[in-house]
């Protein structure tokens, strides 16, 4: 047992990976979602006319795109498109059977699509309501079309958990890991209201990017990137800090 204990961000449902990943490797874990995701019903019609148009692939960005598409639609056969393997995952994993993978981020997607297809295609993209990336604009530039439909949406949390909120003061945490930058905002935010500041210089911060840790500031005992935008890169560089700081 490393001793170490990490708390995970990510939204109910999307944290089970990365907790087995690193309880594998000896860490602690606490799971403290900062929002919560809730499907739109009531674009149940509007999936079903754009599937009707017969785009030529649908697109998805998050797992979370992908659990929607499944729950609003029994459409299988589509073909589409993910931005990484995990994604991917989730998209065969709820019996999708035509699925290609984009490279691992929301850029890569883009250049992978744009040099697949000829000016003229027509996608439909499936996002949250705030995106970092207009993705329709982007394949615009390439002569394509792009339905987006917005089939869920992301609510933060307004407070830290009194639980947490204690072992913060108690320095009973060693690190966090974030996968967005609006985590690590609000996570950022959430300290201060909790009057919790000071908290930070405890902790080491994990990001999935450096566009994730960009809004972080030098409060903290130290920020870290991962090689690579994927999961397993996050687990490695946590293993890196923690191991380093255990054989010095």
């Amino acid at each position: 047992m490393t001793g170490e204990t990490l708390l995970i961000t990510r939204a109910k449902g999307d944290e089970a990976s990365l907790a087995a990943a690193l309880q594998a490797q000896g860490y602690r874990i606490i799971h403290e979602p900062l929002a919560e995701i809730f499907l739109r019903h009531n674009e149940r019609q509007a999936l079903h006319n754009a599937l009707l148009s017969e785009p030529d692939a649908v697109i998805a960005t998050s797992r979370h795109g992908i659990h929607a598409l499944a729950l609003l639609s029994d459409v299988r056969d589509t073909y589409l498109w993910c931005v990484g393997e995990a994604t991917a995952r989730a998209a065969h994993s709820l019996g999708f059977t035509r699925v290609g993978v984009g490279g691992g981020n929301v850029a890569t997607l883009i250049e992978t699509i744009a040099h697949g297809y000829d000016a003229g295609s027509r996608f439909l993209y499936i996002s949250g309501a705030e995106v970092r990336v207009d993705l329709p604009a982007s394949l615009a530039t390439h002569g394509m079309e792009t339905e987006r439909l917005v089939l869920y949406e992301t609510i933060a949390a307004e407070r830290l958990s009194d639980t947490l909120a204690e072992q913060l003061r108690r320095k009973q945490l060693d690190g966090v890991t974030f996968f967005s930058r609006s985590a690590a905002q609000l996570f950022t935010a959430l300290l201060a209201q909790a009057a919790l500041p000071q908290a930070a210089a405890n902790l080491h911060v994990f990001c999935v990017s450096a566009a994730v840790a960009e809004p972080l500031g030098a409060a903290w005992k130290g920020i870290h990137v991962s090689r690579e935008p994927t999961l397993a890169s996050v687990v490695e560089c946590v293993d890196n800090v923690f191991s380093y700081g255990r054989r010095n």
